[in-house]
């Protein structure tokens, strides 16, 4: 039976592909740190993905019993919302080590796992390609770097017949895009230097976050990822109108228009 690993398998995009490709006839490794329902063909694990020890030893019991992975899919991450000049430091490192050392040290403990002809999918963000707003940086930073990672991966693994490839979901119905909205609200309450600033931002985050789609959508786009004959290198859905647009502008002029509607009074 063929067989997938995915991490950030408790709720959201991870939890919608573990139910998709489980509904596919796969055996699902489910990794999250919350641990995900067990069913018939799903095997759950409890860890954290910063932590490589950990995932080593449930990597190397999975290679004792046997198992092959047709695809690892890295659909952990979250999301917060802070000034770079104030935000907390640890904040700023929990973002980090999930969306991006993560990530990374997820699809090191398991690739030894991965068939010749396997495939790796990583989830990032459809703002790892654009030019980052004002407050949501770490977040696009994380997306970005993550990116860039894929790319790098993507050469390596292609030298030995592995394909990356990458998904970059827009706004998505998942506690993460939730707790975006939240987490503008608290940076306004939290922020000394940018009160005013943050206010209207909170405002805006509503206006660019988008009607968002059903994680399912984004799953059913990961099966294809890692089925599909010739995937392509990456994948988008549901990508912002407005948030294109301002990417493409003159960094110049993005930096006006963004003062001028954050700087109201």
């Amino acid at each position: 039976m063929a067989a997938v690993l995915v991490t950030g398998a408790a709720s959201g995009i991870g939890k919608a592909s573990l139910k998709y490709f489980e509904e596919k006839g796969y055996t699902v490794f489910a990794l999250d740190k919350n641990t995900p329902e067990k069913s018939e063909n799903t095997i759950p694990f409890s860890a954290d993905i910063r932590d490589f020890s950990e995932m080593q030893r449930i990597a190397e019991r999975l290679s004792a019993e046997g198992v092959v992975l047709d695809a690892i899919i890295a659909a952990a991450g979250i999301h917060d919302m802070l000034s770079l000049a104030e935000g907390d430091a640890e904040r700023i490192e929990r973002l980090i080590g999930i969306n991006l050392t993560g990530t990374m040290l997820s699809v090191r403990a398991f690739h030894p796992l991965l068939k010749k002809s396997g495939r790796v999918i990583i989830v990032t963000s459809e703002v790892a390609t654009y030019d980052p707003l004002p407050f949501n940086g770490l977040y696009n930073i994380s997306k970005s770097a993550l990116e860039c990672y894929a790319v790098t991966l993507r050469q390596e693994l292609n030298l030995i017949g592995q394909k990356v490839i990458t998904v970059r979901p827009g706004s998505t119905a998942t506690p993460l895009a939730k707790g975006s909205g939240r987490s503008a609200e608290a940076l306004a309450e939290e922020t000394v230097l940018f009160k005013n600033q943050a206010k209207h931002f909170s405002r805006l985050t509503e206006k660019f976050t988008g009607t968002p789609i059903a994680p399912e959508q984004i799953a059913k786009l990961i099966y294809k990822a890692a089925t599909k004959k010739r995937p392509r290198l990456s994948y988008a859905k549901n990508r912002h109108a407005g948030l294109v647009l301002l990417s493409i502008l003159p960094k110049g002029m993005q930096c006006r228009i963004v003062k001028m509607l954050l700087n109201r009074k």
